[in-house]
């Protein structure tokens, strides 16, 4: 319960004329009026003052700001926020009984996570990010490193130490129905500029990438970490990427890549199949689902959540159905999907997406 302390004074009005008629005050005295200058409640009482021509000192109960519980840490937050990638929380409900939340979209990206993660004061209870971008942000101490769950909880050997298990996501191959029909059959068709002349959309990150370019340069699904952990496996790469580096339009946000698909900026387009969901038929693409690729996602507690709080919000997040937690082939009818390697990623992401800077610097 708030406490506050107040001054009781005992208040005399002036009086506005002398005996004889005479104003007590010259003509530029302060005019009476009636104000109420402040009420405080206490229990159930509430005092209100009233009076005539005064002006009170400010009300210190507002000059001071509030002071955290916890030294040197952000306040706790009274509803918790989580965050999740853009298009999830459309087709997403989180399962929560009887727990106030509140769902925040949020654009997948390393910045936008250490900006939170380092704010002085919290802003989100926890965020659903993809594996890779866990590890990182638990190597830099962005997130937490959180209490083992329980055996009986289905927790599997090799887990991050960071995070909690939320699922997959995707991306797919989309194109334009309404201009193209049903002309793609596999990432290749990503390439046809002759048959089908038009922009096509890739993720501006060596993520998905590099696997989408490999792919339709004719490496098998499980060549392709193997093929890229060389050398030469990522000249191939690029050098794919040069073929279709003029029709290029760079999406680097899920939200980025609706708006492509929205506006009919591209014909053909990489993107998460979340936001194809969410944009519905509005926008006439359509997905194919032949060799998609699948990216394993994790809940984490950023480093700012209060250590009061961490427990609650954990017990919390252990009891939530994992999005999209169908087997890789089954919903997508055997489609050879492909699993993004997080410990690769992890391994090599600084170094490729230098060298995709420095190739997108190059002249085409």
């Amino acid at each position: 319960m708030s406490h506050f302390s107040f001054r009781v004074a005992l208040l005399r009005p002036a009086r506005s004329a002398s005996r004889t008629g005479t104003p007590l005050h010259p003509p530029c005295a302060l005019p009476v009026r009636l104000a109420l200058l402040r009420r405080v409640r206490q229990g159930g009482l509430v005092l209100a003052a009233l009076a005539t021509g005064l002006t009170l000192p400010p009300d210190q109960s507002q000059a001071r700001p509030r002071q955290s519980h916890h030294a040197g840490r952000p306040a706790r937050s009274s509803q918790p926020v989580f965050a999740v990638p853009s298009g999830i929380s459309a087709s997403d409900t989180l399962v929560m009984p009887d727990q106030p939340f509140a769902l925040q979209s949020w654009d997948g990206l390393p910045e936008t996570l250490r900006q939170h993660a380092t704010a002085p004061t919290m802003t989100w209870s926890a965020v659903m990010l993809d594996d890779m971008l866990l590890a990182l942000a638990c190597r830099d101490g962005l997130v937490q490193h959180l209490a083992p769950a329980a055996p009986a909880s289905g927790a599997q050997a090799g887990e991050s130490p960071c995070g909690i298990p939320a699922g997959t996501s995707r991306i797919v191959l989309a194109w334009d129905q309404s201009r193209i029909g049903n002309g793609a059959t596999d990432w290749s068709a990503l390439w046809d500029v002759a048959q089908h002349p038009g922009k096509r959309g890739l993720r501006l990150d060596p993520r998905s990438t590099l696997e989408i370019a490999l792919l339709a340069d004719g490496v098998a699904p499980n060549d392709i970490y193997t093929t890229l952990a060389t050398t030469s496996g990522v000249d191939r790469a690029f050098r794919k990427l040069d073929q279709l580096r003029p029709y290029i339009v760079w999406w680097r946000t899920p939200e980025d890549a609706a708006r492509i698909m929205s506006s009919g900026s591209a014909l053909m387009t990489s993107t998460p199949a979340d936001e194809l969901t969410a944009i519905g038929s509005k926008s006439g693409f359509v997905a194919l689902w032949t060799q998609s690729l699948l990216q394993n996602l994790s809940w984490a507690v950023p480093r700012n959540l209060p250590d009061a709080d961490v427990a609650h919000i954990v017990a919390m997040l252990r009891d939530q159905p994992r999005h999209h937690n169908d087997p890789p082939d089954k919903a997508a009818g055997k489609t050879q999907s492909l699993t993004i390697d997080d410990k690769f990623w992890a391994d090599h992401w600084e170094e490729l997406q230098q060298r995709m800077e420095n190739w997108l610097k190059q002249s085409p």
